[in-house]
């Protein structure tokens, strides 16, 4: 080979190099902004209620390096409901699970059915006080930045107790550095969760965080409404769907980019994705790659 035909080759060769590296780097800074709900598993997580389906082979304490090998994805999103405990020790471990992958919690998902902040009952509401706060504790151990309430209904009647039940959360929050979140819900026609108009006027009354969800509106004008006005009241997380016969994702995910939103997109994969879990994730988060 003459020599002006292997510098040619090499710089040839050199630039695609780059580019390649360019790309994986691109696409790597976007798997970063991801996040995966372990919802999102539900199906396949090992269970101690169902201890023999042979359909159950993801223990919890490996999701994180699940995600990181597998997708390449280092933040992961709990349930509260699938930590097997919270003792410190199992606290501990969970930690240094997402420390060897380099990877972090994002967020808790509490789920605590009839103990909400709209529960008519000042004891319930009292219990719901307590309960959340020592979740925002198991959240520092295993340090989480945020969890997110079910907020409840939001009647009209209850409002204003709700309202200052969160606000008693939030100072909670506040002292342990841990946002408190809530995301608008339901979208169907038979929903009654409250509007996602109802929900900001919350947020903001007790100076938490919204945590938006792109799928959760009736139509696309509430969605464009809605999304416009709660990406700006977030501390950094937003769950992102992908339903392409019911809502457009690239322009949800537009307008997040239109206001500044910077934070996290927290995949949650349904079975309207399809039967294989991993198979649906992996849908959303090539969306969401072109999208964000």
């Amino acid at each position: 080979m003459k020599r002006r035909d292997f510098m040619v080759g090499a710089a040839i060769a050199t630039g695609v190099a780059r580019r390649v590296l360019g790309q994986t780097r691109s696409n790597q800074a976007k798997l970063d902004r991801l996040a995966v709900m372990t919802l999102s598993f539900n199906r396949v997580l090992k269970n101690p209620v169902h201890p023999d389906d042979p359909a159950r082979t993801l223990d919890i304490l490996d999701a994180p390096k699940m995600l990181a090998d597998r997708f390449g994805i280092h933040h992961v999103e709990f349930q509260h409901s699938h930590f097997a405990s919270t003792e410190p020790a199992y606290l501990k471990e969970v930690r240094d699970r997402l420390k060897v992958e380099k990877s972090q919690m994002n967020q808790i998902c509490l789920e605590f059915g009839p103990l909400n902040i709209s529960a008519p009952d000042r004891v319930v509401r009292l219990e719901t006080i307590d309960l959340t706060k020592q979740w925002i504790d198991h959240a520092v151990a295993v340090g989480c930045p945020r969890v997110m309430l079910n907020q409840g209904t939001l009647a009209p009647e209850v409002r204003e107790p709700a309202i200052a039940t969160l606000k008693e959360i939030a100072a909670y929050g506040t002292k342990r550095k841990v946002f408190v979140t809530m995301e608008n819900r339901g979208y169907g026609p038979t929903d009654t969760n409250p509007s996602w108009e109802v929900v900001v006027e919350v947020i903001r009354a007790a100076g938490i965080h919204a945590n938006p969800d792109t799928g959760n509106f009736h139509d696309e004008a509430s969605r464009a409404a809605g999304l416009r006005e709660m990406y700006p009241l977030s501390c950094g997380s937003s769950h992102a769907h992908y339903d392409p016969e019911r809502y457009s994702e690239a322009n949800a995910i537009g307008i997040a980019k239109q206001v500044g939103y910077k934070g996290l997109y927290s995949i949650e994969a349904t079975s309207a994705n399809g039967p294989d879990p991993y198979v649906a994730v992996q849908t959303i988060i090539d969306e969401l790659i072109k999208d964000i």
